[in-house]
């Protein structure tokens, strides 16, 4: 085509004159933008290029293009459009994330000394695809009250995680954002966010595929929540916790953590399972016996290399569930490890501890800090979970913490049939008093090896 021919309604016309001059291609940034939704691919297709071009020569016209698309990012976009929007958060993450802050209404296009800028900018190749749109958190219940309702609620209170279409274009683009910058930055040969995101306790995570050195694990990568003040503290005490969890993980029944770092925000690619012992019936007991001991064991070894799990709960008490009979034996994995001693230091701790398995230091500094027998009482409570199917308390956040620091701990065989012994190491576990609690998880995992739960020596 004739260049000279080309005019300023040929889609061609932009494309030209970026490849002839990204400065020049900067005087057509509102229509390059606009080509992004042409019926025709090829013009989609040469738009995110030119735009990609412009940015890179110009990183102060990030903003306009970043504040441009931000109403535009959600799932029923062109791919040529997320392709861009994955390039922009991977090359420019804090341009784009200022941006963002600013609101996505149209920004005016960059010049300076009365044209555009041309400072340098960072390259990078378009060969990223952009997550998928990300599902709209619900928003959580009252943190303070806690029940255990089967598959409506979540271990923590909040309501069962969901992913629902159609969140703000500006907190989708964030999050999207921050994937891409973290997937770039993980040790990982390639990671692929397989759904969308899901409120936890402690982070938001998101289903992923991760490949390293050939092999595909099924991962979870979480971001973590961030407080509102103190950032940075919290960046640090959580790496901290995230290095001792790393440390306990060679043991089988303690989740792996594969990978983890602080920009551009916390997160961390953990061992995928699918659902926690909150999501699950009261179990056999021989079964449960099984289970009991091979959460102690896990303990025991984190304990020996220094580690406190701080939050032993069956939310915490993960499993696989890729099983087609609920009865299946499936092996227990411990996770979030020591995750609450940063935790709790930066957030009021109503909304992220639940009560029902929480020991009395957790309430009351009366009752000592938390430590290795804090761990203790939570496999206390985790094994009346596993033997009766119930959590040890129920009600509102302050009825549990009065009946916990008040009362003895309830007996299992008060609500279940359970094995002879139980009722014991339960009680001696759970001592509201740290000196009359076990002196270590051996000795309690010797008194749970003499419970006679029945089945064969495997716990079956």
């Amino acid at each position: 085509m004739d260049r000279d021919r080309a005019g300023p309604e040929d889609p061609l016309a932009d494309l030209l004159a970026v490849v002839e001059s990204p400065d020049r291609g900067r005087r057509s940034l509102p229509r390059l933008v606009d080509r992004l939704t042409e019926p025709d691919p090829a013009v989609r297709i040469g738009a995110a290029w030119a735009l990609c071009r412009v940015v890179r020569a110009d990183p102060d016209a990030v903003r306009y293009v970043t504040r441009r698309l931000a109403g535009r990012i959600d799932g029923d976009a062109p791919a040529e459009l997320r392709l861009l929007a994955d390039y922009l958060a991977r090359t420019q993450h804090e341009r784009v994330a200022d941006a963002l802050a600013g609101g996505n209404d149209d920004a005016a296009i960059p010049v300076r000394d009365g044209r555009p800028g041309a400072e340098p900018g960072a390259g990078g190749d378009l060969d990223a695809v952009m997550p998928e749109a990300d599902g709209a958190m619900r928003t959580p219940s009252d943190p303070a009250t806690f029940d255990d309702g089967g598959d409506d609620r979540e271990s923590d209170g909040t309501p069962a995680d969901e992913a629902v279409a159609g969140p703000p274009a500006r907190d989708g683009w964030t999050a999207s954002s921050e994937l891409s910058a973290i997937k770039y930055a993980s040790e990982f040969d390639r990671l692929t966010v397989l759904a969308g995101r899901r409120r936890r306790r402690y982070a938001d995570v998101y289903r992923a595929l991760g490949v390293r050195d050939g092999e595909e694990l099924p991962v979870g990568l979480a971001l973590f929540h961030r407080p509102d003040e103190g950032q940075e503290a919290f960046a640090e005490d959580l790496a901290a916790a995230l290095t001792r969890w790393a440390s306990a993980d060679d043991h089988e029944d303690v989740a792996t953590l594969y990978d983890w770092g602080t920009e551009p925000r916390p997160w961390a690619v953990v061992e995928y399972a699918g659902v926690t012992l909150s999501d699950r019936g009261r179990l056999p007991p021989a079964t449960a016996r099984w289970n009991a001991e091979r959460i102690a064991n896990a303990l025991v070894e984190a304990h020996a290399g220094g580690v406190v799990h701080g939050g032993v709960d069956a939310g915490n008490v993960a499993y696989y569930g890729n099983v087609i009979d609920e009865d299946e034996r499936q092996p227990p994995l411990l996770t979030n490890v020591a995750l609450m001693g940063a935790v709790r230091r930066h957030f009021d701790p109503t909304g992220r501890l639940d009560p029902r398995y929480a020991a009395p230091e957790y309430f009351d500094r009366d009752f000592g800090r938390v430590d290795h027998a804090t761990d203790i009482y939570g496999l206390g409570s985790v094994i009346y979970r596993l033997f009766t199917g119930e959590s040890p308390y129920d009600g509102d956040y302050g009825t549990v913490r009065r009946r916990v620091l008040e009362s003895e701990p309830p007996l299992p065989g008060a609500v279940a049939d359970v094995p002879d012994r139980i009722d014991d190491v339960v009680s001696k576990a759970m001592a509201r008093r740290k000196l009359r609690r076990y002196e270590s998880v051996e000795h309690l995992a010797a008194d749970l090896r003499a419970v006679d739960a029945g089945g064969d020596a495997d716990g079956r």
